[in-house]
């Protein structure tokens, strides 16, 4: 079964090592409000764009979904052809069976109407706010299920692709106050216990390799862990978190892969949404290798296929058990569509 809210008190204490130095996230205020709103500014919560906010337009192809989100641009920009609302991206949602790769890609994200000078937190999904934030993912995730997930948000940097290795829980009162009261995460909020950390499951040297290939004008490289404390670390442990909460190889909806992404402020929206594409593709690829590559070989191939033959008798009353990895079209039965889900996957 899906853990769909966490424990009140999280898991022990994690221990990695990846890379380089400290992040360089956003760790301070922007726009117009350097010491929090005037004193006269209403709450305007109960007003916000999607409060309570509204369900997903989510299609229904049987293919897996991956989620993406955003806080302030560059980040929202980048993200909105992959996301399924027509009032943010009139252009057409692109990520039904994204390049014919077996995945749905949602992306979800706030507005900044005149601009983050005037607006530093935003309107509607995500906003730049703990309250906020914890209430859109406790709500949205278990919905979305996702399989792989990536949250971004805005850098210090100029052009940086800031790959966080990971990311770690404060006492509520220690975190970067943000835009509208309360200033900080509280008792109300879903919570680990102050020091814990959480770790990143994207293929982070991968997406560095392939990015710097390209022709993305963007800078990438990756940090060991977050070390901001405002709502880029935020949520970005609250993506490694739902990681962590379901990774049971037997759970039919188990999530691959999550991590964070800081850009960097000046990059142009069309640089960061290639470097995401970029970035998706390599997600995908790590993720399809860890559903489909039975045999732990690195390669797709049909000796992974053999490993179906003893779940290909029909329906499976045993698919959350030992046939469960092997029904990799998530039909809830083992069978040779699997077998053709795998050949088209071969690598």
């Amino acid at each position: 079964m899906r853990l769909l809210r966490p424990p009140a008190v999280g898991s022990a204490l994690l221990s990695c090592a990846l890379l380089t130095g400290p992040a360089l996230g956003q760790d301070t205020r922007d726009g117009a409000w350097p010491d929090g709103p005037p004193a006269s500014l209403p709450d305007l919560r109960p007003d916000r764009t999607g409060f309570p906010r509204p369900a997903p337009l989510l299609i229904d192809n049987g293919l897996p979904s991956i989620v993406l989100t955003g806080y302030w641009p560059p980040t929202n920009e980048m993200l909105r052809p992959w996301s399924t609302d027509p009032n943010q991206n009139p252009g057409g949602w692109i990520g039904a069976n994204w390049e014919g790769r077996g995945y749905n890609v949602y992306a979800f994200f706030p507005e900044f109407p005149g601009g983050t000078g005037v607006n530093p937190k935003g309107d509607g999904d995500f906003e730049v706010d703990y309250q906020d934030t914890s209430a859109d993912w406790w709500d949205l995730l278990p919905v979305m299920r996702p399989i792989a997930l990536t949250t971004t948000s805005r850098a210090n940097t100029s052009i940086g692709w800031e790959l966080e290795g990971g990311n770690r829980f404060y006492a509520n009162s220690t975190w970067t106050n943000d835009y509208l009261s309360p200033f900080d995460p509280t008792a109300g909020e879903p919570s680990d216990p102050a020091g814990t950390e959480r770790f990143s499951t994207l293929p982070i040297p991968e997406i560095i390799a392939a990015i710097s290939a390209s022709d993305a004008v963007v800078d990438p490289f990756s940090t060991t862990i977050d070390n901001g404390r405002f709502l880029s670390s935020y949520i970005g442990y609250h993506g490694n978190w739902w990681k962590d909460l379901h990774d049971d190889p037997n759970e039919p909806d188990r999530c691959y892969a999550g991590g964070h992404i800081h850009v960097g402020r000046d990059t142009l929206v069309a640089e960061a949404t290639h470097a995401m594409e970029i970035t998706l593709r390599e997600v995908i690829t790590r993720t399809d290798r860890q559903r489909f590559d039975k045999d732990g070989d690195g390669t797709i191939d049909g000796d992974d296929a053999a490993s179906l033959l003893t779940c290909l008798l029909g329906p499976d009353v045993s698919i959350a058990g030992l046939c469960s990895p092997q029904d990799t079209d998530q039909d809830v039965d083992a069978d040779l569509r699997d077998v053709v889900w795998l050949q088209r996957r071969a690598r």
